[in-house]
């Protein structure tokens, strides 16, 4: 999960980022197919932007073989985590 700035918890923000990517045939979040589309913050854009390359997909399938797939993904940052 990304890590919430720590600016902004000490600030008592909290905010989400909505992000779409293009996740591989490998599962992988392809390089340079982020795309924030809406953000409260750009420390909470950073931190997402930062994590993304971690992450890891079951690929998507269509007729029996790996595809590339556009993913839409929310991301909260709540005080309460």
């Amino acid at each position: 999960a990304p890590v919430y700035p720590e600016s902004l918890r000490a600030a008592g923000v909290s905010g989400s980022v909505l992000v779409e990517f293009v996740v591989d045939t490998m599962g992988r979040v392809e390089s340079g197919s982020e795309r924030v589309v809406q953000s409260g913050h750009a420390h909470f854009t950073a931190a997402v932007r930062a994590v993304l390359p971690k992450y890891r997909f079951l690929p998507a399938e269509a007729q029996g073989n790996r595809v590339r797939q556009l993913v839409r993904m929310p991301f909260r940052f709540d005080l309460g985590q």
